[in-house]
């Protein structure tokens, strides 16, 4: 009798953290301090400086308050919203409900931005300390909420001006269409970027060329059935009315046929880039010799990657103001239906099935909830607790959390054996430190972990006073029987 609410308390602990790790999994930020690096392909020294561009990321994510993501959207809003006033207010008012709440969210979007910058030099002087201490760091919190205050006001102004553009009637005049096209691309591109988040950065991750293979043929199913449908509904179109000749043809218009065109130049560009990322995941571990080369191709890859995701947030926020209310496709859809069909049609594919994901997502969380705590509730503790002990581990491996891997002690790493190369057997039969990328002399002292794989003294414990797992296979290291 004694033992059953020490049982109970352990297995709603277990269940805890395995409903932590799953909304965790799922659960985006607008910081990259939650992107994971892979650690095999990590070079750097045992002073502190970055070991990837990765790491110098991460750094200028610090010193900007945890907004490097947003920023580039925050710009670009800014840039419109401003072009849009500048230009709208000549015929429209500004004291139209168009003008009104563009300025409302220009502002906010602008305080957002100041206010990284006015914290930028406090922060930068974070960007050698771990993860840990610039969290706990005033300067940085006090930016941080700030910047999500921001946010936070600049969100209801764009749920106000979101229902206000896409509900409102149409006007007998034009004073206020570009206003509205600009302020209506600003508040979709909001919603879209709400369930479709630029990709954090990070190293190229371990998979197996079946992996990549399936995941290749899928997308290039995908996009190849987008590419067929939109370029037969363009075939024979001839239509004025659906191309794009001068700026103004957006905002009174609707040049499908023009819009279309870039639709499936960013199709092709989407799958080139995946079939790059697959060709970098499937060499970058096994072309040891030239890793610190892939390591910037790896860079360049993130940043042509970020820069199409934002490119076809905006895309398909230029296409719901031109196919949704209170536009309809302009005359286009007049003269060529099917063309506005389909590109509606894959316009509400693309930008709501992730929302039909995140659905989905919540709805497996409550029934997994569920039967955890039927499970808590009708069997016993000596069953349910090493049952979900189980399923979060799995769960861990497979999404690759990393919050779970605190820093090894120092006591657990002076534990490790050293041992000198070339007298030991190797069963990975190890050239070099999979860390410094630098190869190991005869002779030569090296830390063995449990796993069996050995690196520099110097290298390891840097590394292992970050995370404690190891940096090749991401074995845990544990903190007694070593």
């Amino acid at each position: 009798m004694s033992t059953e609410p020490n049982n109970t308390g352990r297995t709603n602990g277990a269940a805890s953290r395995l409903l932590n790790r799953a909304a965790n999994t799922f659960i985006h930020s607008d910081s990259i301090h939650e992107a994971s690096r892979t650690a095999d392909a990590a070079e750097g020294d045992n002073n502190g400086q970055p070991l990837t561009w990765v790491d110098s990321l991460t750094q200028l994510d610090r010193a900007l308050s945890g907004g490097l993501l947003r920023l580039c959207n925050s710009t670009i809003d800014i840039v419109l919203l401003s072009y849009s006033l500048y230009y709208g207010t000549k015929t429209c008012s500004i004291s139209h409900t168009y003008g009104f709440l563009s300025i409302y969210i220009l502002i906010f979007d602008a305080m957002a931005i100041a206010t990284i910058l006015l914290f930028f030099p406090r922060n930068w002087r974070l960007r050698h300390t771990t993860l840990s201490e610039a969290a706990t760091s005033s300067s940085y919190r006090t930016g941080t909420r700030l910047r999500n205050l921001f946010y936070f006001l600049r969100f209801i102004c764009v749920c106000i001006s979101t229902v206000y553009v896409f509900t409102s009637k149409k006007p007998p005049n034009n004073d206020c269409e570009l206003i509205h096209f600009y302020l209506g691309v600003v508040c979709f591109n909001t919603w879209v970027l709400f369930f479709i988040w630029p990709p954090k950065p990070s190293l190229p991750a371990r998979r197996s060329l079946i992996g990549d293979v399936t995941l290749c043929l899928l997308s290039a199913i995908y996009n190849g059935i987008y590419f067929g449908c939109v370029a037969f509904a363009m075939s024979g179109n001839n239509e004025q009315e659906c191309e794009y000749n001068r700026i103004e043809d957006l905002y009174f218009r609707a040049p499908l046929k023009s819009f279309a065109y870039v639709g499936l130049i960013l199709t092709v560009c989407r799958v080139c880039t995946n079939l790059l990322y697959s060709t970098l995941s499937q060499i970058f571990y096994r072309l040891t010799t030239s890793r610190t080369f892939f390591i910037h191709l790896s860079a360049l890859h993130y940043l042509i990657t970020y820069l199409l995701s934002v490119t076809i947030a905006y895309y398909y926020s230029v296409g719901a103001v031109l196919l949704f209310q209170p536009r309809s496709g302009g005359s286009c859809s007049i003269v060529a239906p099917k063309l506005y069909t389909v590109l509606l049609v894959w316009e509400l594919i693309q930008v709501f099935s992730p929302l039909i994901i995140w659905c989905i997502v919540i709805l497996l969380c409550c029934l997994g909830a569920v039967l955890g705590v039927c499970l808590a509730s009708c069997l016993p503790a000596s069953i349910t607790v090493p049952l979900l002990r189980a399923i979060g581990e799995r769960l861990h491996v497979n999404t690759g959390t990393s919050h779970e891997n605190p820093p090894a002690s120092p006591a657990t790493i002076d534990a490790l054996p050293m041992i000198f190369f070339g007298q030991t057997s190797d069963e990975f039969n190890q050239k070099e430190c999979a860390i410094c990328q630098s190869d190991y002399e005869p002779n030569e002292k090296v830390k063995r972990l449990p796993c069996g794989h050995i690196f520099h003294e110097p290298c390891v414990a840097h590394w292992l006073a970050i995370t404690r797992i190891c940096p090749v296979c991401r074995h845990r290291i544990p903190s007694t029987g070593i």
